[in-house]
């Protein structure tokens, strides 16, 4: 009578539990089954007919992707050199626009630029292709899970099948937990004299991974049976095999742990899950049973044993053909190159992507879903930075203590596209690239010049300056008396040699007549969100900013002033590819006018073929690039900004402690912006005269217009004005005698 009673209430007992199981597994399962990380990717490089890529540069970015070279292209993933280009198998992605299948395609260039673009094997001419982006981390809220999420329907059937082969062959028809599978493999195990199968069903892992702990004991394994049974009720079989898809464990990369089949695709083989071979889903269907112990980077003989047995099994229940077996086991374990998702950590970027993410409205719940993040990177120019900066460094000075920055940005798309924040561009810790705030010298004077351009309409590049000596009053304060670099002085000189020998007299000079005020504002309204000081020492860059916020202004100015905030991300979506962000590029805001912005572009290009950058136009010649140099007081700060048609560069360089560093921006910063640029293609600067501005002549000494066919005549563009008929190119009306009147 005691049993029966005592047996009526553990009925009792299960049934309630069984209750709460229901009610608090069908919850969680349905809506927070696991978090999904940021992913983070780069660029995407596109390909068309006269894009400035080479045929190395293609190769490189192959490699980079772990496309691998062989001598007949047939599958993803990989790439072969032909005679006039390369032959590769475009990988499926799904891209910030959508999904796209493989492609295979043959690429042909003339020198450095791609000629066309073929589809193979049709032969159609295709006006486009996109590379898929690479990788560069993840970001997420806490844990250290990496997973990216796939549908069922992506996962290759080959690869349900031969897991359900291994792990659950009843996974269809028993409902969460089978007593059949475990005697199937205990007898296959005593048959191999190995570990070759479990006993769990697929859905009692499911639930050990994500609700339970690691404890060894009958109360756990009583309770995973019972949530197993609940979810194996609740929710379909596809539903809970996606799922085990997504959370099933396969090792670590870089301290985070890699979860589901799709990222582990990538990260064993460099693939999409929809390219997995036979070969490859063996190794990924063998290190479940124990991703440390059949680790295929640190044990491949152990791995490649685990494997291949299981490649025996898919042979033995006809899942493969015999050719196919043959094939497969004789591949290595491992691609080349493969084994890391990220083979080089990217911390200051990094650093810039998580800051901006922080700062968009995304959905409160998106790590159920996933982000991945698509950015502006592009790993050409960030390993050109890096270069740089580690090559240079030591050659422009022996001070151990010198420190730099640099930034790169897409001034097209308004996207940064490198970042270097420290000497040791691997180095986790304090970005300079974005929060060392120093002031940038004569960085500044492109925006009094913009402005006076703009605001005065008799100013222009011919217009005389005063580079005199003068004191300038200030109130509590001691007399300012400015000076020039080489502490010498011009007189008078045309606005463009004076910008294009960044002369510090006429700059202040012009500064104080465009209004202190109104430059703190042009600072403002060019995104620089820091404090400043409105004193007049700012017309000479007394204002301290980043590297960041100077390639923000710069990237401005070559948009001849069109300003558009600088951003790493450009969309994102989440792992099913809905989009979640979308950067609206039309948005800009106009600083100054066409024509002004014009006449500053022009004469930064003069700083470069003539003046304080000279050594860039020796390098690759003129009219190709524009810039600026800048030097703060008692050289505590080199700088140096170029910029062609595309690229942004801006470089800094000074010491933490701010002690001197003996280094001007043309014998310091220039010469690491040199090394950046020899390592990208340039893209020569194209200066789009506006309908308003005309090629004009200026009299040398005096600054004003004389006909342009005169000997004399300094040709700079100017804004359209009609001469008056009887000019002189003395600058003077000369009255024509009474023969040129009659003719």
């Amino acid at each position: 009578m005691l049993g029966l009673k005592l047996s009526i209430v553990g009925i009792v007992v299960l049934v309630g539990y069984l209750i709460y199981l229901d009610a608090t597994l069908t919850e969680r399962f349905s809506s927070n089954r696991y978090q999904a990380p940021a992913l983070i990717y780069g660029r995407s490089l596109t390909l068309e007919p006269q894009a400035a890529v080479d045929k190395s540069a293609l190769v490189n970015e192959l490699k980079r992707l772990n496309y691998r070279a062989v001598n007949a292209v047939k599958d993803s993933g990989q790439y072969r050199l032909t005679e006039y280009g390369v032959e590769f198998y475009r990988r499926p992605f799904d891209f910030a626009t959508g999904p796209q299948m493989a492609k295979r395609v043959q690429v042909n260039f003339a020198g450095n630029r791609v000629q066309a673009i073929m589809s193979l094997p049709d032969g159609r001419t295709l006006n486009r292709i996109q590379l898929e982006p690479p990788y560069l981390g993840r970001l997420s809220g806490g844990n250290n899970e990496d997973r990216l999420l796939v549908g069922l329907e992506r996962v290759p059937s080959l690869l349900i099948e031969t897991l359900l082969l291994v792990e659950d062959r009843d996974f269809y028809h028993h409902s969460g937990i089978s007593l059949t599978s475990i005697g199937r493999a205990a007898l296959a195990n005593l048959s191999a004299m190995r570990t070759v199968q479990g006993g769990s069903t697929l859905t009692q892992q499911l639930v050990k991974n994500l609700y339970l702990t690691r404890e060894r004991s009958l109360w756990r394994k009583a309770n995973e049976a019972l949530m197993a049974i609940v979810l194996d009720y609740r929710f379909s079989k596809n539903e809970i095999l996606e799922t085990y898809l997504n959370e099933v464990y396969f090792g670590q990369d870089r301290g985070s742990a890699i979860h589901g089949v799709g990222l582990a695709s990538r990260l064993y083989f460099g693939k999409q899950v929809e390219e997995l071979d036979a070969a490859d889903i063996a190794l990924l269907v063998g290190i479940i049973k124990g991703p440390s112990y059949y680790d295929p980077r640190r044990y491949p003989e152990r791995a490649q044993e685990r494997r291949d047995l299981i490649l025996q099994l898919m042979f033995a229940q006809n899942l493969m053909s015999k050719a196919q077996y043959v094939t497969s086991v004789s591949q290595p374990v491992l691609p080349a190159g493969t084994g890391q998702l990220v083979t080089e950590n990217l911390p200051h970027y990094m650093e810039l992507v998580k800051f901006e993410l922080g700062r968009l409205n995304l959905p409160a719940n998106w790590q159920q879903e996933g982000l991945r993040v698509f950015t502006y990177f592009d790993p050409v120019t960030q390993n050109a930075a890096e270069a740089a900066i580690v090559t240079e460094l030591p050659r422009v000075s022996d001070d151990d203590a010198l420190q730099g920055a640099i930034v790169i940005a897409n001034h097209q798309q308004g996207g940064v596209t490198a970042v270097v924040g420290d000497k040791n561009p691997r180095q986790v810790g304090f970005n300079r690239a974005v929060a060392a705030m120093r002031p940038v010298g004569s960085l500044i004077k492109p925006l009094i010049y913009a402005e006076a351009f703009q605001s005065q309409p008799e100013f222009e590049l011919g217009s005389l300056v005063s580079d005199e000596p003068f004191q300038l009053q200030q109130p509590s304060q001691p007399t300012w008396i400015p000076q020039n670099f080489d502490k010498k002085f011009e007189g008078e000189m045309l606005a463009y040699d004076a910008l294009a020998q960044s002369r510090n007299v006429p700059a202040v000079r012009l500064g104080m007549n465009v209004g202190i005020d109104r430059l703190t504002e042009l600072l403002q309204l060019s995104g620089v969100d820091s404090p400043i000081s409105s004193v007049p020492a700012i017309t000479l860059g007394a204002v301290p900013l980043s590297p960041m916020a100077i390639t923000e202004i710069y990237t401005m100015l070559a948009q001849q002033g069109s300003y558009r905030p600088l951003q790493s991300i450009r969309v994102v979506t989440n792992h099913e590819g809905l989009t979640v962000y979308e950067r609206n590029l039309s948005q800009a805001r106009r600083i100054f006018s066409e024509a002004a912005g014009f006449l500053v572009n022009f004469g930064l290009r003069g700083v470069i073929n003539e003046g304080t950058g000279s050594k860039l136009a020796d390098a690759f010649g003129v009219n190709k690039l524009a810039g600026k140099s800048g030097t703060t007081n008692d050289y505590r700060d080199s700088w140096f900004v170029a910029y062609d048609n595309q690229h942004v560069v801006t470089v800094w360089l000074g010491r933490d402690d701010n002690q001197p560093v003996q280094l001007t921006g043309s014998s310091g910063a220039l010469k690491v912006v040199q090394q950046v640029l020899e390592q990208i293609p340039i893209v020569p600067l194209q200066l789009n005269s506006p309908i308003d501005v005309e090629a004009a002549g200026f009299h040398p000494q005096l600054g004003v217009r004389i006909p342009v066919d005169c000997n004399n005549a300094r040709l700079l563009p100017a804004r359209i004005k009609k001469l008056p008929e009887n000019l002189g190119c003395s600058g003077n009306i000369e009255e024509k005698s009474w023969w040129q009147r009659l003719f």
